[in-house]
């Protein structure tokens, strides 16, 4: 079997990939050339875009460092880096040789490292380097034409590198494997245009006839997680956003799931999805409402990717626990509906009003006594959601006042806090409570609340006049150099005064942390304790 479905994917390599790739250096050699087509195939259906929008980013060739592949997609912020092997027999996967050198490649380019890289990467370098700014999440992805596994040898150097990167519980890198069965759906999909077909048993549904189509009813959260494990992000492809992997709010719906799977139904919001089509299968239970099958063309979740994402997290971990729990969800035919109905929907049900953590400190009696105590020094405090700040020099708001508190206090725990999710910083079912103690004190609080609004100011100004990892250094350990300017000069800190800092963190990082991701480094507790222990060290000498 692997043999004849090797043989579909190189026709399809041949008649669809092939015309879009670039192979002058690879006349004749047919296996780059499938190699490459596995690249753009894999790109394909993690993204959604097309392969002649693919082509650039196909980067395999000599002076490649193990990367055959690179794609940033701006609109999920996700880093794809890919290796392919192409396997004749369609029975091989990767070796440990090319994997360690896929990991080597990987820490040079998110270093930015380019004269490393041939001149494919160096077109596409600054889209790339623009994209690794805005600290995405980061895909490691393995393509190969076989539905074998890969080695345990693999698996460890896999898991290592994903230890050493995603500390704290953060998965700020993931590793995807495009094995044959990803590529065969992805073919599919390739040819007959369509992208997330499923069938959704309903339970106790119902459906509205006019003036469009549409079913709803309970769906086993089971269910919900094999759709997003067949189909991944590409069932959010018209939502205004995808999952987010490291959102307080995923992790508390996974957590409910897990908790209280008979009653996550009555706890969730449910999801509201369009489709091109829905037709019910035939059942012979006529009209009874109790349950029904539907078939339904080209899903796509419109509102509830975290809720999908969620529910697939947790039957990642106890699919006996999730089987449990049912959602409620909400389908619309675009069958028979005006063209602009899809984006109406989509921006209606993302668009009302909810409730947040922080919406709940308007009832905090702590904030209430800092806004009169701001009130007495004629600076307007906001703190409920809907107010707005007139003018900064003489107004502030909750968000930047726990920024501050985080950033000029001891701990290092608060400074990676407010790097890794500032949001959390005033949530009052997390951080807030350790953060806002009683006996803030407005009148001395103000002046650290200017001292770091001119800290960002130069450190801005400062990474702009920088490049590549010295440029990173400065986005990503921004928290960090904030904190230590903060906390060690009694003067507002000037340029100088930054890049002392900054010179003095590099040399040190360099030394201990050579090879480093940078958005993962100042995302640790840990390594941060350390470089701030040794940075101490060194200033006093």
């Amino acid at each position: 079997m692997s043999i004849i479905l090797a043989n579909r994917v190189k026709n399809h390599v041949v008649n669809s990939v092939k015309e879009h790739l670039y192979l002058d250096d690879a006349k004749g050699d047919e296996s780059k050339c499938m190699s490459r087509g596995l690249v753009a195939i894999a790109l394909a259906g993690l993204s959604g875009e097309k392969y002649p929008g693919l082509s650039k980013y196909v980067t395999d060739g000599s002076k490649d460092n193990g990367i055959d592949g690179v794609f940033y997609d701006p609109s999920r912020n996700k880093l794809y880096i890919v290796q392919a092997k192409w396997s004749t027999k369609g029975t091989g996967t990767i070796d440990t040789g090319d994997l360690r050198k896929f990991i080597a490649g990987v820490y040079d380019l998110l270093n930015e490292e380019w004269t490393k890289f041939n001149k494919r990467f160096k077109a596409i370098a600054s889209e790339i380097s623009s994209g690794i700014k805005r600290d995405p999440e980061i895909v490691l992805v393995v393509a190969f034409n076989s539905d074998n596994e890969i080695s345990e040898e693999c698996q460890e150097i896999i898991d290592k590198f994903l230890s050493e990167n995603n500390s704290d519980s953060q998965d700020i890198v993931t590793f995807f494997k495009f094995d044959l069965k990803k590529i065969i759906r992805t073919i599919k999909t390739a040819q007959s245009g369509s992208t997330s077909d499923v069938e959704v048993n309903l339970l106790q549904w119902g459906e509205q006839s006019d003036p469009y189509y549409s079913v709803y009813g309970k769906v086993s959260c089971a269910d919900i997680a094999e759709w997003y494990s067949q189909h991944g992000d590409l069932l959010f492809t018209e939502n205004i956003r995808n999952t987010l992997s490291d959102s307080d709010i995923n992790s508390q719906i996974e957590a409910t799931l897990l908790r209280y799977p008979k009653d996550f139904w009555y706890l969730n919001n449910g999801i509201t999805a369009i489709a091109d089509g829905i037709k019910r299968k035939p059942t012979g239970l006529g009209d009874q409402k109790e349950s029904s099958n539907w078939k339904v063309s080209n899903i796509k979740i419109v509102n509830g990717a975290q809720t999908t994402g969620s529910i697939y997290a947790a039957n990642l971990k106890r699919p006996d626990i999730t089987k449990q729990g049912y959602v409620q969800v909400k389908i619309v035919s675009l069958e028979n509906s005006p063209l602009d109905l899809s984006s109406k929907i989509t921006t209606a049900t993302n668009t009302q009003n909810r409730v947040e953590a922080k919406d709940f400190l308007a009832l905090e009696e702590l904030q209430n006594g800092l806004a009169e105590s701001f009130r007495k020094m004629n600076i307007q405090y906001c703190y409920r959601r809907g107010e707005k700040v007139r003018d900064e020099s003489i107004g502030l708001d909750v968000q930047e006042l726990a920024l501050t508190l985080a950033l000029s206090g001891d701990s290092i725990a608060n400074v990676v806090l407010a790097k890794r999710n500032a949001g959390s910083l005033t949530d009052r079912n997390g951080h807030y409570h350790k953060l806002f103690a009683a006996g803030i004190e407005a009148q001395t609080i103000w002046p650290m609340v200017q001292k770091l609004r001119k800290t960002t100011k130069a450190l801005n100004e400062f990474a702009n006049s920088q490049t590549a990892r010295e440029a990173q250094l400065a986005i990503h350990g921004n928290r960090f150099i904030e904190h230590i300017a903060l906390t060690t000069y009694r003067k507002t800190p000037t340029i100088d005064i930054i890049r002392v800092i900054h010179e003095q963190l590099l040399k040190i990082v360099n030394e201990r942390f050579p090879e480093s991701y940078l958005a993962v480094l100042f995302k640790n507790a840990k390594k941060c304790g350390e470089l701030k222990e040794q940075l101490s060290a060194t200033q006093k000498k």
